[in-house]
């Protein structure tokens, strides 16, 4: 029985779990980006994210394991945060550039971040 004003919440999907090599092409990848990045001006940070499940005995507690990296690009109007499947970069802004041209894509993040902020 669940408590008077006491709401049980769903808890958010874990991220998927992914192997070392893809992690490392995708930390790859996004490393290129922020170099071009940082070839323009704009400061990013590159993280590795990893999922740690103490209670394994919890349902659904799923694996630890490596998940998403993310690149966080810092610009006048906010934060945005790449990440990539491998082919593209894919912006929390909902922008999407090619990977296999990072220098081009960073040029297309900065001059999006650059832009007047939405009113």
């Amino acid at each position: 029985m669940t408590p008077i004003g006491f709401h049980a919440s769903i808890p958010p999907p874990s991220p998927p779990i992914l192997d070392r090599a893809e992690v490392e092409g995708r930390m790859l990848l996004l490393a290129e980006l922020q170099d071009a990045l940082t070839d323009l001006g704009v400061r990013s940070v590159l993280a590795r994210n990893h999922r740690l499940v103490l209670q394994y005995n919890r349902v659904p507690s799923g694996p630890s394991g490596l998940t998403e990296p993310q690149l966080y690009v810092f610009g006048p109007y906010g934060t945005d945060i790449a990440t990539t499947d491998g082919s593209t970069y894919n912006l929390a802004s909902g922008r999407q550039c090619l990977a296999d041209d990072p220098a081009a894509a960073a040029s297309h993040i900065r001059h999006a971040q650059h832009a007047a902020p939405p009113a």
